[in-house]
């Protein structure tokens, strides 16, 4: 089989049977299909063995990330895909990912045009995401999130990474920049684990794509200007997990270049937990022990890299995807500081 689909159920019955509909339409590769349900407590397993697909069932939410892991050790494809159960692939997502993976071996990951719905039925000209970003107040982002379709350049494009919604990974890539056997970081459990995949494979010199013929539709729940609807233990791990990446992946260099823009930021967090989110802030404190679990995943992280931090920012502005579709540097990997 050439890919692996992945895809991680949580109480996901409103999108599951045409994300499963969409997966099924893919007729153009060979691929093996690995559902792992997190203990949902509505129809989604049930919808899942109707549709016919087998699906291993946790007993209790073991997170994202870990979910994902598991997965990954029930598989061997060359491609991992990891879909969300809220998204809807056109056909022939994977056969244009794939012919780009094929053509350059040092790029790592690739992903599609992913365009934004209330529900995966609707048409839109709306752009979800086009791959991710990294501000200098550590803030990540979506390129052309919001922005309609026919602004997106034609052509493959270089990203910072994939959004981990629809993500394409090269499997070759992922077992290289595993930390003691680990991929996905289960300590994230969720949220920003596709974030931290990217910095760390930029980091060892792979490349990632934006291939925008490829399309997908997308749910999204979690944007800007919804936050007051997303579930508190995810609020918790959007703000704690932006300190476990600075902490992970992050060099003193970069920060303090980058002070006067990470600086406001970090104040209107703190301000926002203390005004209106006073659960997160109390759940962030008591999560200072964690933090201390990441200074040995970073030592082995910073021993590896193969970039220097000015040439990371370079990869991860927003930037270099507008107007213009640069070739991939197929010898980034060589770089060193």
């Amino acid at each position: 089989m050439s890919f692996s689909i992945q895809i991680v159920t949580h109480n996901s019955a409103r999108t599951i049977q045409t994300c499963l509909e969409s997966v099924s339409h893919q007729l153009d590769v060979a691929f093996d299909l690995c559902i792992i349900d997190n203990a949902s407590s509505d129809e989604t397993v049930s919808m899942i063995l109707a549709a016919g697909f087998d699906v291993t069932v946790n007993v209790e939410n073991t997170g994202y990330a870990a979910a994902h892991n598991q997965a990954l050790e029930l598989t061997t494809s060359p491609y991992v895909l990891t879909l969300n159960p809220d998204v809807r692939l056109e056909p022939g997502y994977l056969r244009r990912i794939q012919a780009l993976l094929d053509s350059d071996p040092r790029c790592g990951s690739a992903m599609g045009l992913i365009l934004r719905v209330d529900d995966l039925d609707d048409d839109t000209s709306i752009v979800d995401s086009a791959g991710t970003y990294m501000r200098r107040s550590r803030r990540q982002g979506l390129r052309f999130d919001g922005a309609p379709v026919d602004s997106v350049p034609n052509g493959v494009a270089p990203i910072f990474g994939p959004d981990g919604a629809a993500a394409v990974y090269r499997r070759a890539m992922l077992e290289d920049i595993a930390v003691d056997g680990e991929i996905f970081d289960e300590d994230f459990f969720i949220h920003k684990e596709d974030i931290d995949i990217n910095w760390r494979a930029q980091l060892r010199g792979w490349t990632s794509a934006l291939v925008p013929e490829a399309r997908a539709r997308h749910v999204r729940t979690f944007r800007p200007g919804n936050r007051a609807d997303i579930p508190p233990e995810v609020r918790i791990h959007a703000v704690r997990n932006r300190y476990l990446l600075m902490l992970k992946n992050d060099r003193l260099p970069h920060l303090l270049a980058d002070l006067w823009f990470i600086a406001p930021y970090e104040a209107a967090i703190w301000a926002y937990m203390l005004a209106r989110e006073r659960d997160s802030l109390w759940a962030l404190l008591k999560s200072m022990p964690l933090f201390g679990k990441m200074l040995p995943k970073r030592g082995i992280i910073q021993q590896r890299r193969v970039i220097d931090w000015r040439d990371l920012r370079r990869r991860w502005r927003e930037e270099p995807l507008l107007g213009h579709t640069p070739a991939i540097d197929s010898n980034l990997a060589e770089e060193t500081e």
